[in-house]
């Protein structure tokens, strides 16, 4: 479903009754790398799962060129509002995602009855990587570098080798989502990405509870970075998903949701 949010329409799958939960996908995918989680925890919880501005089936205004962590924050807030949550939520980022979550509990934690940090960073890009993501987006813009060739980049880094070798069914369904995406709205992600702030001391400031999540084959962030995470926090967890990469929802489906649900049970004993 369509909701009109700061006057461009976002694409919205939501499921299931209860305790919200939002989750906000990574760079440069859709809602769907949640179907498996959500067809899970809907017989429990409401789902909320939103393909970001720009990306999957939502808007990007005419003439957007880069989209900050912190628009992306903004959105979700106001789509919680048109949604009517009046309660408070538990907003799960993976990856791009990630940064998103640590924007919205900058801004929004009173909102907030926990959050999840999957396979992310809550640190800037290195100079080397921020001018990387500025040429990648300078030639989806300029047409000279196509979805297809960051798919071909991007997955013998993303996945488990358990995942590559034996799950080929996943691995070409991510590389249809990141193909299915738009240039323009995965350029202005990635500008977004470059110029994202540290966010570290956040996580020492906040009083919910924070669950770090991590593939342990991860290349982009391992369980060596995200542990630390989980420390830094007032009241952190830190769970990592054996035989996944970057994407435990959809390397480990079943143990990446059973630990996450058993994480938000706890929190109401």
């Amino acid at each position: 479903m369509y909701y009109k949010i700061d006057n461009i329409n976002l694409f919205v799958s939501e499921q299931g009754t209860g305790q919200p939960i939002l989750f906000i996908h990574g760079f440069p995918f859709n809602h769907t790398i949640w179907d498996r989680t959500c067809n899970i925890l809907r017989n429990d919880f409401r789902v909320i799962a939103p393909d970001l501005r720009g990306l999957g089936q939502s808007e990007l205004p005419d003439g957007w060129n880069i989209t900050p962590m912190e628009q992306f924050a903004d959105d979700l807030h106001f789509l919680l509002q048109t949604l009517g949550i009046g309660e408070k939520v538990i907003i799960c980022g993976l990856s791009m995602g990630g940064y998103i979550v640590m924007q919205y509990a900058r801004k929004y934690r009173n909102e907030l009855a926990g959050l999840v940090l999957c396979n992310t960073k809550t640190v800037t890009d290195s100079p080397v990587v921020a001018e990387n993501r500025r040429k990648q987006a300078a030639g989806l813009t300029d047409g000279t570098l196509e979805l297809r060739s960051i798919a071909d980049t991007m997955i013998p880094k993303l996945f488990a080798e358990t995942t590559l070798k034996g799950k080929p069914e996943i691995v070409q369904e991510l590389r249809a989502v990141i193909e299915s995406n738009r240039s323009f709205g995965v350029a202005a992600a990635t500008l977004g990405m470059a110029e994202r702030l540290d966010t570290t001391e956040l996580l020492g400031e906040l009083e919910i509870p924070v669950l770090v999540v991590c593939g342990s084959e991860d290349q982009f962030s391992p369980p060596s970075e995200m542990k630390p995470l989980a420390e830094k926090a007032k009241h952190g967890t830190f769970v990592e998903i054996p035989n996944a990469g970057h994407l435990p929802p959809l390397e480990q489906p079943e143990l990446f949701t059973n630990t996450l649900k058993k994480w938000i049970l706890s929190l109401s004993r």
